[in-house]
């Protein structure tokens, strides 16, 4: 005699797996990536933000942040600090 449970499993369960795209994310990994700068004399990542209603460039500052497939650029505050 089969348990109630495994008799149910029995019906209900696939025989074979469908196959799935798996988990469907927006791509912000490829973008961060993308924008994202390792600067080699700060060593910080950095990278540049836009913002709808402002003409002027800003930066996000990542202290602890991989920079394992980063580009490499010097960022902005130590250009700044090198021409003077």
């Amino acid at each position: 005699m089969t348990h109630i449970i495994e008799s149910f499993l029995a019906k209900t369960t696939r025989n074979e797996v469908t196959k799935t795209k798996g988990h469907q994310g927006c791509g912000l990994e490829k973008k961060a990536d993308k924008y994202i700068k390792h600067c080699e004399e700060c060593n910080r990542c950095w990278e540049p933000i836009c913002k709808p209603n402002n003409s002027k460039k800003q930066f996000l500052w990542y202290e602890n942040f991989p920079a394992y497939g980063k580009g490499k650029q010097t960022c902005p505050t130590c250009l700044n600090n090198t021409k003077h």
